[in-house]
């Protein structure tokens, strides 16, 4: 679908995703100063009575962001939550984890407003690997990295 036109659809899971400033306050994120530290905070729940193994998260970024990625120092990754596995790229993380029944998880990745333009924020989007009655997305927005 073209860029916008996502559609938001969820079943047996939740997904809500918090934009935070370096503070951990709240942040508008469709304008924002070059430089500005991001925390990205992707809340999952399993709203069925469940158990579900092999979740996948997928969260791309916009062009003009950079994911933290600490994960080669002694600081720590640049994705935190307990995750079994966080695969982080220049664009995007992948992080592959397990969920019970009724409970939810919280993921949080760092990330810095490097580039000036406009960019286009894709959704995110969480389901199980091998179960297609596990699923939730929502609708990506355009983002502006001012001066």
């Amino acid at each position: 679908l073209p860029l916008g036109d996502e559609l938001a659809d969820q079943r047996n899971f939740n997904i809500k995703t918090q934009y935070l400033d370096g503070e951990g306050k709240p942040l508008d994120i469709s304008k924002l100063r070059q430089g500005t530290e991001i925390t990205a905070k992707i809340t999952v729940t399993n709203t069925s009575n469940d158990w579900v193994g092999n979740v996948a998260l997928s969260k791309i970024f916009p062009g003009g962001w950079e994911i933290v990625n600490t994960s080669f120092t002694d600081l720590g990754g640049g994705a935190d939550g307990n995750a079994r596995y966080p695969d982080i790229r220049d664009d995007r993380v992948n992080i592959y984890f397990d969920l019970g029944a009724q409970k939810t998880k919280t993921l949080t990745i760092k990330l810095n407003a490097s580039y000036l333009g406009k960019y286009y924020l894709p959704g995110t989007q969480v389901e199980a690997m091998y179960d297609n009655s596990y699923y939730a997305r929502n609708q990506g927005m355009w983002v502006t990295v001012e001066q």
